[in-house]
């Protein structure tokens, strides 16, 4: 059985939530988004990568991250849905159960997908399940000062705020510090 990441929400082999967290900061937040990274990113949230990806492939995929960032800045439910509603209807989705040797599970793209395709599907049905499961406002962009990184909250205790605990702690210390100064003044 294949172990699924924290921020998983559909049993499907790979984490489309984790994939367009990782794939928006990537592009978006000034990560690498070198076609070197975004195949290994892939890679790691389980996409079959045959070859290295070419200049369209990751141009496509910067264009898909560029897409999904609105989705997490959206602080209303109705406005997320309607961002998130306007993102699928991009993608071309065929769901279907499919069982090759990792066990019954759904796929969302039409079979024969190419991998940009799978990547959309899966990113915006994962995303779908988040907002339906947990609702919008478990999707986001860290409130840390400069950070623009996105984070995705599927867990069952209070919600982030922050893409990491590095951030967190850094808010944290800024506030403290802010508070203490105040004090003496």
């Amino acid at each position: 059985m294949v172990r699924t990441s924290p921020t998983e929400v559909s049993g499907y082999r790979n984490d489309g939530v984790g994939t367009a967290v990782a794939l928006v900061n990537a592009v978006t937040a000034g990560g690498d988004s070198s076609s070197e990274t975004l195949g290994a990113l892939l890679t790691s949230y389980n996409f079959k990568v045959d070859a290295p990806l070419t200049g369209e492939e990751t141009e496509a995929l910067r264009r898909w991250a560029e897409l999904l960032r609105p989705v997490f800045a959206e602080t209303g439910q109705e406005q997320a849905i309607e961002v998130l509603n306007t993102v699928m209807g991009a993608v071309p989705m065929h769901p279907h159960v499919s069982d090759h040797g990792l066990g019954p599970h759904l796929h969302y793209a039409p079979p024969g997908a190419g991998l940009i395709d799978r990547v959309r599907a899966n990113t915006a049905v994962g995303l779908a399940f988040v907002i339906c499961e947990h609702g919008a406002g478990r999707l986001g962009v860290c409130l840390d000062t400069g950070c623009e990184r996105v984070y995705a909250d599927v867990s069952r205790g209070p919600r982030r705020r922050y893409c990491s605990k590095t951030c967190l702690n850094r808010a944290t210390v800024a506030a403290f510090r802010a508070r203490q100064a105040a004090a003496s003044t």
